[in-house]
């Protein structure tokens, strides 16, 4: 079969690599790519909903959602209504990621532990609640933004300016939560609306700086399967967090077909939903995809007609770990003003490394990224022979 990933970074190359070594695929595109991706798919320009549906009509059996601006923009509705299955759920579903508001009253609704939460509009409903409820030290914005639409505060004064920000930035609504304490995870999930298969465990680290220090980012890399959770803790996220989630959207007769990411915190009275991923995470996906063993599309092709066949069960991973590592250029996130490249890509061992954002100066030979490395690569790369870069 032929695929087109929809998307451009990490996520999508490393759903790149694992795909074209499917024994059931002829040929991958990915929309739209990048320059690090060459070598393995066909990269393809994203002009239109449109033009991409006319393409896919010729070319292509599965098309895989990676980024979640494409549930967004419609993208996924409309390779849908033109009859091409999709791995990856249309807007009214995706809304569990797109909006941070329809998510909170999602799980209210279908009672899925998760922060204490408020819903506001304005600043005036915001600071009366403030006001009220001190235990409010989280501000998080509705839409999708790019890592930017959360703000954890010390004090009532700091979350006042977060919302004033946000309202300016982002506009309403806002969610205002509690802060959890706990050990962060994520719990990953391939269903197909009825049935679901469990992806695994993993954890990412979001600080820019080493020891969970500095500004928070995108992610700085990733583990799976995560350290620390036992039997007894998975069990409990099974029957607390992912099946009554898989039934709400059952009973809000949404139509999801894809992977389903829960970013929990285990607290001290057990895993709270944090935020909902409708897809795998980034960089958690670098490290979740190394260590599948299978016949990743067919299984994906299964998913987006309707054909899981099992409950619960976890696909095969057997006993291989994993670790990425991002590799960021000087100052990230808030100081992007140098001009980062990365050479000698081809002397890496026992490692594969995946781009976002790269760029190939053949003048120079050399990859331009919006990355760089300031690591020692030798002696990381010789400690884990299952080891990633997402560059």
């Amino acid at each position: 079969m032929n695929i087109l990933i929809l998307g451009g970074g990490g996520r999508e190359h490393a759903y790149a690599f694992s795909l074209v070594r499917s024994p059931s695929v002829h040929k991958v595109y990915v929309c739209p790519g990048n320059g690090g991706m060459k070598e393995i798919c066909t990269c393809i320009p994203f002009t239109s909903n449109s033009e991409l549906v006319s393409f896919s009509k010729s070319n292509v059996d599965l098309a895989v959602v990676g980024s979640s601006e494409f549930i967004a923009r419609g993208t996924v509705d409309s390779l849908l209504i033109a009859g091409i299955p999709v791995l990856g759920p249309a807007a009214d579903a995706g809304r569990i990621e797109t909006s941070k508001a329809y998510a909170t009253a999602f799980m209210v609704r279908h009672r899925i532990p998760s922060p204490l939460s408020q819903i506001v509009s304005n600043l005036k409903e915001a600071e009366e609640f403030i006001r009220q409820n001190q235990w409010v030290r989280v501000v998080k914005c509705d839409r999708f933004s790019f890592g930017s639409g959360v703000a954890i505060t010390q004090n009532d004064d700091e979350t006042l300016a977060a919302v004033k920000q946000f309202l300016k930035a982002h506009g309403p609504p806002l969610i205002l939560q509690e802060r959890l304490t706990g050990m962060e995870c994520s719990y990953s999930i391939l269903t197909d609306g009825n049935q679901w298969v469990s992806f695994s465990t993993s954890r990412d680290y979001k600080h820019a700086i080493d020891h969970e220090e500095g500004p928070t980012t995108g992610g700085m890399g990733s583990v799976s399967p995560c350290p620390g959770i036992v039997t007894d803790i998975e069990q409990r996220i099974r029957e607390c967090v992912v099946e009554p989630t898989v039934s709400g959207l059952a009973a809000d007769k949404l139509s999801y077909k894809g992977f389903l990411s829960l970013q929990l915190m285990l607290t001290t009275q057990g895993p709270r939903v944090v935020e909902f991923n409708a897809r795998l995470g980034d960089p958690e996906t670098q490290s979740i995809l190394a260590r599948f063993r299978g016949d990743l599309a067919s299984l994906l092709m299964d998913c987006a007609q309707g054909r899981l066949d099992s409950t619960g069960s976890e696909v095969a991973f057997g006993k291989h770990r994993a670790v990425s590592v991002v590799l960021a250029r000087k100052g990230y996130p808030n100081e992007e003003s140098c001009d980062p490249k990365i050479e000698n890509i081809d002397t890496i061992k026992n490692s594969t490394a995946f781009f976002s954002g790269a760029d190939w100066l053949a003048s120079e030979k050399r990859w331009r990224f919006k990355t760089f490395p300031k690591l020692d690569l030798e002696a990381i790369l010789g400690c884990n022979p299952e080891f990633l870069l997402y560059l």
